[in-house]
């Protein structure tokens, strides 16, 4: 042998590199039938441990208490057996797939490897166990992990139902181990016609099986077609979590064998026919009723003044402020602070309500909006707007939409034609309907159908005064706002911005100014809120039926509500400059409702302020601000897009505090000291536990929401401070008493004082 020629060991190297790569690709392949299964735990690992919403879900399971309707045993019992389903459809689907074997006659002809071949055995003996066992060991961390978000002692319900989620994660893994280890036993001690039996024995078994569970799913699939509200609301959002894995898990795994079964890539083709079956198939009409009661929508100045003459003569000889609300989106968290401001407002003082002139909303602001204005019409003297509201807003909105969007309106996707009995956006809000339906029967309210009724028809019913509500949207198809509101919207006077109303008129009604201010065709209550409050993927966009354009969220355009809260000033100060106006008793103030706990600090006029925890208010935008380095070439539009539509909001805010600066700059020393004050700001600090957006708040948020009403109940580590109580003091301070009699007073002239 020359030195030249290579050693044979030396040649079988690259050789045998060679085989082990084509070994591993051949074992990913038979493993990738596994895929559906692997994905759904991916997801749920995802929802489980990263999604604000799906932490607050278990977070909801866990935590005791009756602030909201999160928890109880049905819903433990059906979480419980929704996760042990998902997890034996995830193990069995994986076992019969790999069972199958589809990939046998297409392995890559090299040697056989008796030590890989074992190896590719235990693998694929063991993938299928840690696929049934990986769902509850997730959830198991996931309760876990919430634990750790508690500034205080987190409650034992996570320890508990975490224990017991990774007991059984354990439990499950060697119940499969030892079920095939007792079937290997029973197998080798049987003669081979015995075996070929046994082998008969267990694919009836399997058929069995899988019928179950084709029973099992349609079942619950056509429950949720049928009323997502009451049965995904009895079972909750965990349980219907769950148990949708479970039936996508079983239904994937069905896809993956019809489609090796006919040599044809099912998936990728019924992919396709969603894509062509959404070319016809929108089915997010927006829902429309008839007015049932006269009302003529005023203009802006109209409805001014209508406001001044009743507010003058309710309250002779007072100066009046005119409050404009601007209320800031975020799901359920800004509709439930949105409502409890307000409420304990018109709790402590029933005239505030009549010096409320207007209301801006976004989003989850609107629907709180929404809900105080509905509570008024059953007088303003009540003593329980807060509870009512809170009671109403502490409901789980989650399952309803979740479960339409999992299964009614997800079937929708493979229909070419649109049936709008299966949107979800209608379930969310038939869900607002039952829970107001629910509540206010309870409470005694005069009409506990006020959700389901004409949104017109709260200003029709000529009762107690109602603020004007607007409440904004954002076109899909011109990027402007989309206004939904009981004056006449005039593009001069709320800049840019289209008149919900009138996109909802036939195409030859939309330019008869009868028509738009006396409409035949209006939204719902809830689906007014909801047109504003179309929250991301959760809500679909809603369709207007007469010309097929679209509305999402107010959010997108900017989330604060200060943009149309600034027109409505702007307009109104406006009026107020006439030489012509008698408006010199009104004086215009801003309360500007914030639900974000990273939000700015703004310190009420008086008031100390506090370096050291202002600074923390810093860090904690400054490291919500941090830039990023992930994949930065793709993610900086997206990124920037979604950055500044919180800065615009941000911006807003600033513009009407601005705006409202230079119209007191000559009226400041001529104000009573119970006037001075321009904006009154509310801000929802950070608490001791999260509060998440989506449409559900467990206990403690809920709870610790309602402490922050007087400034207590907030985070100790990133302690910021609030003045809400101090803020509504202030407010309080600034409303007269009804029927006070006095001399009629103007800005500027001093309040009259008996000796």
């Amino acid at each position: 042998m020359s030195e030249d020629k290579p050693h044979p060991k030396e040649e079988s190297e690259p050789l045998s590199a060679l085989h082990t790569f084509w070994r591993l690709l051949d074992l990913g392949r038979e493993l990738s039938v596994c895929g559906f299964s692997l994905f759904m735990v991916v997801l749920g690992a995802i929802v489980c441990l990263q999604v604000e919403q799906g932490i607050e879900v278990l977070r909801g399971l866990a935590e005791r208490g009756d602030q909201t309707g999160a928890t109880n045993l049905p819903r433990l019992f059906w979480f419980g057996l929704g996760l042990l389903l998902w997890s034996l459809a995830s193990w069995y689907s994986a076992r019969v797939l790999l069972y199958c074997n589809f990939y046998r006659d297409k392995r890559r002809p090299i040697p056989p490897n008796e030590e890989w071949d074992k190896r590719c055995e235990l693998i694929r003996s063991q993938v299928p166990r840690l696929l049934g066992a990986l769902p509850m060991a997730i959830v198991g961390l996931g309760f876990l992990l919430c634990a750790r978000r508690y500034e205080t002692v987190a409650p034992w319900g996570l320890k508990v139902l975490g224990g017991l989620a990774l007991t059984g994660a354990v439990a499950l893994y060697f119940g499969f181990w030892l079920r095939r280890k007792w079937l290997t036993t029973r197998e080798a001690n049987r003669p081979p016609e015995a075996k070929k039996k046994l082998d008969g024995q267990l694919r009836w078994q399997s058929r069995i099986v899988i019928a179950a569970m084709a029973v099992v799913s349609a079942v619950f699939g056509l429950l949720l077609v049928i009323n997502p509200i009451v049965f995904a609301g009895r079972m909750g959002t965990g349980a219907v979590l769950v148990v949708t894995a479970a039936t996508w898990v079983f239904w994937g795994g069905v896809l993956i064998y019809l489609g090796h079964r006919v040599q044809l890539p099912v998936l990728i083709l019924l992919a396709v026919w969603v894509a062509y079956c959404s070319l016809t198939n929108d089915n997010h009409d927006l829902r429309t009723v008839t007015p049932t009661k006269a009302y003529t929508r005023p203009r802006l100045a109209d409805a001014l003044d209508a406001w001044h003459k009743r507010i003058a003569a309710k309250y002779p000889g007072q100066i009046h402020p005119l409050y404009i609300v601007a209320s800031e989106g975020g799901g359920i968290r800004a509709a439930y602070w949105t409502a409890a401001v307000l409420g304990t407002i018109q709790d402590e003082q029933p005239a505030f309500a009549d010096h409320v002139f207007a209301i801006s909303g976004v989003s989850g602001g609107s629907l709180g909006a929404v809900v105080f204005a509905s509570l008024l019409p059953d007088g303003h003297e009540r003593k329980d707007f807060a509870r009512r509201a809170e009671s109403m807003l502490g409901r789980d909105f989650l399952s309803p939409p979740i479960a339409a969007m999992l299964c009614p309106d997800f079937l929708q996707r493979f229909l070419p034609w649109g049936f709008t009995g299966l949107d979800r956006g209608r379930w969310l809000e038939r869900s607002w309907e039952n829970a107001w339906r629910d509540t206010m029967q309870k409470a005694g309210t005069k009409n506990p159908n006020r959700f389901a009724e004409s949104f017109l028809d709260m200003w029709g019913s000529g009762g107690e005064y109602i603020p004007n509500l607007f409440l904004n949207g954002t076109s899909v198809e011109r990027g402007k706002r989309v206004v939904m509101t009981n004056v006449l919207v005039d593009w001069k006077e709320l800049l840019d911005a289209d008149d919900a109303t009138r996109r909802l008129l036939p195409l030859e009604q939309r330019g008869d100014e009868r028509k738009r201010a006396t409409p035949d065709v209006d939204l719902p209550v809830s689906a007014a809120a909801h047109l504003s409050a179309r929250f991301t993927y959760l809500s679909p966009a809603g369709k207007f039926p007469a010309d097929g354009t679209h509305v999402v969220d107010g959010g997108y355009f900017e989330n604060s509500g200060a943009t149309t809260a600034l027109d409505i000033l702007r307009e109104v100060t406006a009026a107020m400059n006439k030489p012509s106006a008698n408006y010199g008793d009104i004086v215009p103030k801003l309360i500007m409702i914030s639900n974000n706990p990273m939000a700015g600090v703004v310190v009420p006029e008086g008031a100390e302020k506090s370096k050291e925890q202002i600074t923390v208010t810093t860090k904690a935008e400054q490291k919500q601000a941090e830039p990023g380095t992930f994949l930065e070439d793709l993610m900086a539009p997206v990124d920037a897009l979604l950055n500044t539509r919180d800065a615009r909001g941000s911006y807003a805010q600033r513009a009407i505090g601005r705006a409202q600066e230079i119209f007191y700059e000559n009226l400041q020393d001529k104000l009573p000291p119970n006037q001075k004050a321009k904006v009154y700001y509310f801000s929802l600090g950070p608490a001791e536990v999260p509060l998440p957006l989506g449409w559900m708040l467990s206990n403690q948020a809920a709870h610790a929401m309602h402490q922050e009403l007087n400034d207590e109940g907030k985070s100790k580590k990133t302690p910021v401070e609030t003045w809400n109580k101090a803020v509504r003091q202030m407010i309080i301070d600034s409303l007269p008493a009804p029927n006070t009699a006095a001399v009629p007073q103007k800005v500027g002239s001093e309040p009259e004082t008996s000796n």
